[in-house]
């Protein structure tokens, strides 16, 4: 790590041990008293972690509650690429919000749909075909890696169904730069009760639809905040089109994760398939596309 930049300044370097990135990520502090966040990753993850650095870069511009990134290199000689980005205090969403009222979680949804609405403003393309031929890429992807497995999905029948049967919901869609996982998972609660969003891997020009994914996920945390944050995105109203396509979306990056979840083991899996039930159930086996938690 000596030639990592300022690394002669570091005082502290802690590992820290979360998420299901490949990233090598460590706490650390340095003699002027900073507080950072270091990400090191293999050298063949060059490019993808360059734009990543550069995406970041391009967000914080518009001065939302973020890591924000600092340096961006090549170390362990020439083995690895690292970024070092600003350390973000505070206790993960996904922990902290259901020991809050329901009004307090609401609250912090709403300056979610804030934060999205502001991401937005920094690239975004009108409708267009692009969207379309870059996500049915991905589902064929996904849809392949599925299939050499070796393991069943809950529902798995009916969600191929479901795909195939709504391909056209990705039509004529826009894009803009977002992040691309924008759930409870990925942010921070602050001591002062801001809300800040972490870990960019992945994120880049999507539909904002996509991005709104991430309301499933954190709806098993706290539904409030889904819902506070669709109400804030959508200014009250909810678009009939939105339920649609969240499914779908929903339904294609479900089969993609239970893959993931595959490689790393059976808890993992078991996981995957309660989600999916939980999911299923929300919709009413996709009798109803709007969850069964949502309130107008």
């Amino acid at each position: 790590m000596k030639d990592i930049k300022n690394y002669d300044i570091f005082t502290k370097i802690e590992p820290i041990n979360k998420g299901w990135s490949s990233d090598k990520k460590y706490y650390v502090e340095t003699k002027n008293g900073e507080r950072l966040l270091l990400r090191v990753s293999d050298i063949s993850e060059y490019e993808d972690k360059k734009s990543e650095f550069d995406i970041m870069k391009k967000i914080a511009t518009v001065g939302i509650n973020m890591s924000i990134p600092l340096y961006f290199g090549i170390c362990n000689n020439g083995k690895s690429v690292y970024q070092i980005l600003t350390w973000v205090d505070g206790t993960e969403a996904k922990e902290l919000l259901p020991s809050l009222s329901e009004k307090e979680q609401y609250e912090f949804g709403w300056k979610a749909g804030q934060m999205m609405l502001k991401m937005q403003e920094v690239e975004n393309y009108p409708p267009s075909s692009d969207w379309e031929k870059i996500y049915s890429k991905k589902v064929s992807k996904y849809i392949k890696a599925y299939k050499s497995c070796g393991e069943k999905l809950v529902g798995e029948e009916m969600l191929f169904a479901f795909l195939d049967k709504h391909t056209s919901c990705l039509n004529n869609r826009p894009m803009c730069l977002l992040h691309a996982d924008f759930q409870s998972d990925n942010m921070v609660i602050s001591p002062n009760n801001e809300l800040y969003v972490i870990d960019f891997q992945g994120s880049g020009l999507v539909d904002p639809y996509y991005a709104l994914t991430g309301i499933m996920v954190t709806a098993e945390v706290s539904t409030q905040f889904s819902i506070g944050q669709l109400h804030s995105y959508f200014n009250g109203k909810v678009p009939d089109d939105f339920w649609k396509l969240n499914t779908f979306y929903l339904v294609a990056e479900c089969i993609n994760a239970f893959t993931v979840a595959v490689a790393l083991g059976k808890e993992e899996v078991e996981y995957s398939n309660k989600v999916m039930k939980t999911t299923l159930e929300w919709l009413d086996n996709f009798n109803n596309f709007i969850p069964s938690w949502y309130v107008d």
